[in-house]
C-alpha cells in the first residue's frame, strides 16, 4: 500500500495562521473603535497595543506548530510504499502494530548472502565500514580547500550549519557485504570507453547550481566519484528481473554469486509492480521549490526528468547488503540522511530488513521531506517566495529550517518498503538491553534514473587494488559529509 501525504500538517498551520492573522485585525481594531470616545491615544500607546498582539498570536502559534508537529511525526509513515499484512485497515493507531509481510523465498536468498560472507570470510576479504571520525587531516584539508574554491564560484553561497558529529564507533560495527562505497566511478582508478561521456555528464551537475529532480539543492562530488548501478533486465522467458553482466567487482571471482544474482533479481522482480505504481504517483508531482532566488529561472531551475523513467523492462539499481552489529547495553541512531548526491541520480529505495535479532528494541525508522510549490493552499504568488513560507504569517508559524514530518515505521524483521529519495529520513533508537552483540541485515535496491544516468558498472573496468579504492573511500565520505545534499542531511553512509 502507497501510504500518500495529503499535507495535514500544511493544512491545519495554514488555517490556524489564517486565523491568528483574522484576530489580531479584528482585535485591533475593536480596540482601537472602543477609544474613539476617549482621550486622543498616544501613536505609541497604538503600538503598545499591536505588539501585545503580536506577542499573543505568535506564541499561540508556537504551541499550536509544535503540537501538530509533534503528533505527526508519531503516525505510520506517509510517502512510502508498505508491504504489510494489514494493508485494508484504516490503522490509526501507533507504527508499533505494524505487521509486515513474509517474502516467500526469503531463506534462498538467506543462504546465498550466507554463502558470500563465507567466501569473504576465506579469502581475506571482509570489510567493515570507517568511522568517519577516523579520517585524516591530510584528507580533510585537501576537500576543505576545494570546497571553498568552489563555493568562490558560485553567485549565492549557503551558510552551513555546525552540527555536533556522532561518534558511533563504539556502539555500531557495520560489516559490508555489497556496499556501493566499493564499486564508485572514478577516473584515477577506473577504465571505461564511456569516460568522456561520463565527465561530460559530470560537467552537466556542475553547471547546474539549481534543483535536481527532488527539488533539492543539486550537488556533485568534486573528484567525480560516482555510484555505479548494476543492471537488471526482465526476462520475458523467466517472467523476472535478471542481472545483465556484473554485479559486484570484489565478489565477480566468487563461484557462489551467480546464486545471489538470481535472488536477488527474484528480489527485484517482487519490487518492480509496487516500484511502478510509487513512480507513477510521484512523477506527476510538480518539485519546483519556492525559494529566494524565484526571479532567477535560468539558474534555478528543476532538472525534472524522472517522468521519462519506466521500470517494465529494466531497472538500474545499486545494490547494498550489509550488516550492522549493535553493542552490548547500547542504543543506535543515525543521522538525517538522502541517498547520495544529485549526480547519483538515486530516484528510489526498495528497502528489506530480512534478519533483525528480535531483542533489539524500540528502532525506529522515522521520515520528514523539504516543503514543495504544490504544497501551498493557497496562490503561492501572493506570499513572500521562499521555500517555506506557504503561511500567510510566516514568521509565527513556520520555522525556515523545519521540514514536513512523514511519521515513522518500526523497525523489525521483514520490514519491506519503497521511499522516494525526495525523502529525508534516518533510523532512530535501536535499543540492544542484553549483555552481548546483537545483528541486523538490510538489503537496499537504490533505483537510479536510467534516462538521465545511464553508467553502469557493466561500463567500466577498476584498474586499482581493492585497497587503493579503501583509501579512496575514505575521501569519498569526508566530501559527502561536508557537502551535504540537504539542510537536513549529514552523510555517513547512514545504515537502515
Amino acid at each position: 500500500m502507497l501510504n500518500i501525504d495529503n499535507n495535514n500538517y500544511i493544512s491545519k498551520i495554514y488555517s490556524k495562521s489564517i486565523d491568528l492573522h483574522q484576530f489580531k485585525d479584528e482585535s485591533y481594531h475593536s480596540r482601537n473603535k472602543n477609544n474613539q470616545d476617549a482621550d486622543n491615544q498616544e501613536e505609541a500607546n497604538e503600538d503598545d497595543i499591536w505588539e501585545r498582539l503580536n506577542y499573543k498570536c505568535q506564541n499561540e502559534a508556537k504551541q499550536y506548530c509544535k503540537s501538530v508537529y509533534q503528533d505527526l511525526k508519531t503516525q505510520k509513515a506517509c510517502d512510502v510504499f508498505i508491504f504489510e499484512q494489514n494493508f485494508d485497515l484504516q490503522n490509526k493507531i501507533l507504527t508499533h502494530n505494524e505487521k509486515y509481510i513474509d517474502y516467500e523465498r526469503k531463506q534462498k536468498l538467506q543462504k546465498a548472502i550466507n554463502a558470500i560472507m563465507a567466501y569473504q570470510d576465506k579469502n581475506n576479504l571482509v570489510d567493515y565500514h570507517p568511522n568517519i571520525n577516523t579520517i585524516s587531516g591530510e584528507i580533510k584539508e585537501l576537500v576543505d580547500k576545494e570546497m571553498t574554491a568552489q563555493q568562490k564560484n558560485k553567485w549565492w553561497g549557503h551558510k552551513q550549519k555546525e552540527e555536533k558529529q556522532q561518534n558511533t564507533a563504539d556502539i555500531v560495527k557495520v560489516r559490508n557485504i555489497i556496499h556501493q562505497s566499493l564499486q564508485p566511478y572514478h577516473k584515477d582508478y577506473t577504465n571505461s570507453p564511456k569516460q568522456g561521456e561520463i565527465q561530460a555528464y559530470f560537467k552537466r551537475m556542475r553547471q547546474n547550481n539549481g534543483y535536481d529532480q527532488w527539488g533539492k539543492d543539486s550537488k556533485t562530488s568534486f573528484s567525480e566519484f560516482l555510484w555505479l548501478p548494476a543492471v537488471f533486465e526482465f526476462s520475458e522467458k523467466n517472467q523476472m528481473y535478471e542481472v545483465q553482466g556484473k554485479l559486484f567487482h570484489p565478489l565477480e571471482q566468487c563461484p557462489d554469486l551467480a546464486e545471489l544474482k538470481q535472488e536477488l533479481g527474484y528480489l527485484l522482480t517482487y519490487f518492480s509492480k509496487p516500484l511502478q505504481e510509487t513512480h507513477d504517483h510521484f512523477k506527476q508531482l510538480h518539485y519546483k521549490l519556492m525559494h529566494d532566488y524565484s526571479d532567477f529561472d535560468d539558474g534555478n531551475s528543476i532538472q525534472d526528468v524522472k517522468s521519462k523513467v519506466d521500470f517494465s523492462q529494466k531497472i538500474h539499481a545499486i545494490v547494498k547488503i550489509s550488516e550492522m552489529e549493535i553493542a552490548p547495553n547500547s542504543t543506535y541512531s543515525g543521522q538525517w540522511h538522502v541517498e547520495g548526491f544529485s549526480s547519483d541520480n538515486i530516484l528510489y529505495t526498495c528497502l528489506y530488513v530480512i534478519e533483525h535479532d528480535e531483542n533489539l528494541v524500540d528502532g525506529k525508522l522515522k521520515f520528514k521531506r523539504t516543503p514543495r510549490s504544490d504544497d501551498v493552499p493557497g496562490d503561492p504568488y501572493e506570499q513572500e517566495q521562499c521555500a517555506h513560507q506557504y503561511c500567510p504569517n510566516y514568521e509565527y508559524l513556520c520555522d525556515p529550517d523545519k521540514v514536513i514530518p512523514l511519521g515513522s515505521l518500526d523497525i523489525k524483521e521483514n520490514l519491506m518498503i519503497i521511499f522516494p529519495n525526495q525523502n529525508i529520513h534516518k533510523v532512530k533508537g535501536i535499543k540492544n538491553v542484553t549483555d552481548k552483540p546483537l545483528k541486523r541485515k538490510i538489503i537496499a535496491f537504490f533505483v537510479v534514473n536510467h534516462e538521465d544516468q545511464p553508467f553502469t558498472v557493466n561500463d567500466v573496468e577498476f584498474i586499482k587494488s581493492i585497497e587503493v579504492i579503501k583509501d579512496y573511500r575514505l575521501r569519498d565520505m569526508y566530501e559527502r559529509s561536508k557537502n551535504k545534499q540537504t539542510e537536513a542531511q549529514s552523510f555517513n553512509y547512514c545504515e537502515h
